[in-house]
């Protein structure tokens, strides 16, 4: 993997902070506790397809520990997806800005959904008992 692309270098703290939490979501949602960003940034740029999977699950994974809506996008800007476009194929900031509100969206309302399937079995489970 050594020929391909490095990750664009983060530009402020918070960038770098927003790196860091996208890694440790995505470290949990590939089961690879050991890889690095740059292992990850090389390895899902060369399947757009498996690098947008990428991201639903670390939006869900985020929204379901407790962060904001506010917070997973500021994470998933920081995902080698959204950072290969912006920096080495030149989409527009604001197109991956879209995608990004758009798969935070998407996974709020998976959690929503999920959390009302919860509910309306849970009256059901207690007349069987």
């Amino acid at each position: 993997m050594s020929d391909l692309p490095k990750p664009p270098d983060t530009r402020t703290e918070a960038a770098k902070a927003a790196r860091e939490s996208y890694l440790d979501l995505a470290r949990r949602v590939i089961g690879e506790p050991t890889i690095d960003y740059t292992q990850l940034y090389q390895r899902f740029i060369q399947n757009e397809w498996s690098a947008v999977k990428l991201d639903d699950e670390v939006s869900l994974t985020a929204l379901q520990s407790g962060k904001s809506p506010k917070d997973t996008c500021l994470t998933l800007l920081q995902s080698p997806y959204v950072q290969h476009q912006v920096y080495v194929k030149e989409v527009l900031r604001a197109t991956m800005t879209r995608y990004v509100k758009a798969t935070v969206r998407e996974a709020l309302k998976q959690l929503k959904g999920r959390r009302q399937i919860r509910i309306q079995k849970s009256p059901e489970s207690e007349l069987e008992r």
